[in-house]
């Protein structure tokens, strides 16, 4: 089928090659897309393509005439991108032993997610991907000439950058200890000083994902989260060296 760039992307081509299918069948395929999911999420779209055709294909074979759904829903939404399930539904009322769901359920969890299966007699059988999916991400923006303004100019500027580099070197040089040991106060509190650091520096959209992101830890630690503070660390990384250029 093809590499697919985009989310997009590959459920057009799903289901422009699985309509073809389902007409030769006698069936159909209706896909349903939530409008709230993001164009421009970054993901594993090789391997989710493979385990699509592998339900698609299950779910064409199973049931005769199969009216087959596949829906793609935002259920929750992370730091840095979309909690996403991507369901293949069809009315057959078994899930019968499938070596193409066993497959599917190991790629899929290589991927980080979950493969959840539903079967019952007045909804049918319904497969759930359950993967997290990343925004692109993007320089991050600082503001030096507004900086430069409400310091009062260009000698102000060159100190608060010259502290905020002390500041912001010792902090990211301490990050891959602080996600190797367990618990969140360490890491809330790393967050917390380097989002000051970066709103006093006008990187106003990265300190304000570093305060999203010790929120998020008074909720829950997880692989994700670790990963979402880790990409965070690098742009804040970024930053610092955006601020040297000024210094």
């Amino acid at each position: 089928m093809g590499a697919s760039a985009d989310l997009p992307d590959l459920l057009t081509r799903l289901s422009h090659y699985y309509t073809g299918l389902a007409r030769q069948r006698g069936g159909t395929l209706q896909l349903e897309l939530d409008p709230a999911l993001a164009p421009d999420l970054v993901g594993p779209y090789a391997a989710l393509g493979d385990v699509l055709c592998l339900l698609l294909d299950r779910a064409f074979a199973v049931t005769a005439h199969a009216q087959v759904a596949l829906q793609v829903d935002v259920v929750g939404d992370v730091p840095d991108g979309q909690l996403v399930h991507i369901t293949v539904a069809d009315p057959g009322e078994t899930l019968d032993d499938c070596p193409g769901l066993d497959t599917a359920a190991r790629l899929i969890a290589s991927l980080d997610g979950v493969l959840h299966r539903e079967c019952a007699p007045d909804r049918g059988t319904r497969v759930i991907i359950e993967v997290t999916l990343t925004l692109p991400r993007h320089p991050p923006r600082i503001d030096i000439e507004t900086l430069r303004t409400t310091l009062g100019g260009t000698h102000a500027l060159r100190e608060v950058i010259s502290a905020l580099d002390r500041s912001l070197s010792r902090d990211l040089s301490e990050l891959d200890v602080l996600l190797a040991q367990p618990g969140i106060a360490d890491l809330q509190a790393w967050l917390h000083r380097v989002s000051g650091a970066l709103g006093m520096a006008e990187a106003t959209d990265l300190a304000r994902m570093g305060l999203t992101l010790e929120r998020r830890l008074a909720e829950e630690r997880d692989a994700s989260v670790d990963a979402a503070i880790r990409r965070f660390g690098e742009d804040a990384a970024h930053a610092l060296q955006v601020l040297r250029k000024h210094s």
